[in-house]
């Protein structure tokens, strides 16, 4: 008890800087959907997932707010004062969770979602907004939704506590999704450009023509591959002690303290390498394969565990200024698959400790010999 009074200056000064000061208030949607398309309110801040919801999950919405069914309350963040001037591209509020709702009501009330799966009005199926009898687009205009408001504060870090709060402990978010919360900074920045180079997805598998439809992409897996690139190569996957997901969480926490220089040596050999594994081995060089009877039998087009062994050998063993495979080819390194020690290093629980190393040594010993 003595040492709680002794701290005890300092427990009040912690408590009022990071008491959240909050207001109750209620917007209707026609003046929600203003405030969006004006940018008054931003649906995206970079600690946000990517919009995730089908036409069909965001159509129940529509038809939960048509029939005045309570929604969740959506939490925004003001990140200007009122009384303050600004550009006008410049947003004053910032979603913190609703992010999924908000764009589902703004989509529809712009005439880019059609409903579809309406389960109790389903004249409505196939409708557009501009489709809608004139008592529905009233009903609609003056149907509010319930925000509460996190003022302005001295530090901005209490609307990422909020954040990893309202989340932590649910299934709402991946775990890249949320380390995206959690962990931003430069680094975090640059993954996700990354995960956008041409030859990363054609070798993650993800069609150029429409990437946004991956499954990867809307959760983050593609960013969480980067990550784990960075995390495992220049012979650090040796340090992997913990659990994998602590490991990247660590990793990227520890990444983001790079200075701009060491982030744009991080970049090059991140692309070096995707562009030399392609060139070299094909679009389908992290592909898993089984050997039966003799013959090779594809398993799938992309694995996780076969993307470490083969990238992580790559990084740290060529010099990607001046590429050397020596004898490695794409038919020499699928023989790996004939080994049952490495196909159980790939396969299963592969984000264990010793399959993780066993199976970036295995691919490292074709490089060295």
């Amino acid at each position: 008890m003595s040492s709680l009074k002794k701290n005890l200056d300092e427990l009040q000064k912690l408590a009022k800087e990071r008491t959240v000061k909050t207001q109750n208030i209620e917007y209707d949607l026609e003046t929600l959907v203003k405030k969006i398309d004006k940018k008054v309110i931003k649906l995206d801040p970079e600690y946000q997932r990517n919009h995730r919801w089908n036409e069909e999950t965001s159509s129940k919405l529509i038809e939960s707010l048509i029939l005045n069914i309570p929604v969740p309350l959506i939490y925004i963040s003001q990140d200007i004062d009122v009384d303050d001037e600004v550009d006008d591209d410049i947003p004053r509020y910032s979603v913190i969770d609703g992010q999924q709702r908000l764009t589902a009501i703004f989509n529809f009330m712009t005439n880019n979602l059609p409903l579809e799966g309406m389960e109790v009005l389903k004249p409505l199926n196939g409708s557009f907004y501009r489709d809608l009898p004139p008592f529905l687009v009233r009903r609609l205009e003056e149907r509010t939704i319930k925000c509460l408001r996190i003022d302005s504060t001295l530090d901005p870090q209490v609307k990422y506590d909020i954040f990893e709060r309202l989340n932590s402990g649910s299934v709402k978010l991946e775990a890249q999704e949320l380390r995206n919360a959690i962990y931003r900074g430069p680094f975090n920045k640059m993954i996700k450009e990354l995960a956008k180079n041409e030859d990363f997805r054609v070798l993650n598998q993800i069609d150029l023509a429409a990437p946004d439809e991956s499954k990867k992409v809307q959760k983050m897996e593609d960013v969480e591959l980067v990550l784990r690139f960075f995390a495992l190569h220049n012979n650090n996957y040796k340090n992997l002690k913990k659990g994998f997901k602590t490991f990247l969480s660590e990793s990227m926490e520890q990444f983001n303290k790079l200075s701009g220089a060491e982030l744009r040596i991080y970049s090059e050999k991140f692309t070096k390498t995707m562009a030399l594994i392609r060139k070299e081995f094909g679009d389908k060089a992290f592909a898993k394969y089984r050997l039966e009877d003799g013959k090779f039998v594809k398993m799938s087009n992309f694995n996780a565990a076969v993307y470490d062994s083969l990238a992580i050998a790559i990084v740290d063993c060529v010099d990607l200024n001046n590429p050397q495979l020596l004898d490695l080819t794409f038919e020499n390194f699928r023989q790996l698959f004939a080994d049952p020690e490495f196909f159980e290093w790939v396969s299963g629980s592969v984000n264990d400790r010793e399959k993780v190393s066993r199976r970036i040594e295995a691919a490292k010993e074709l490089l060295t010999k």
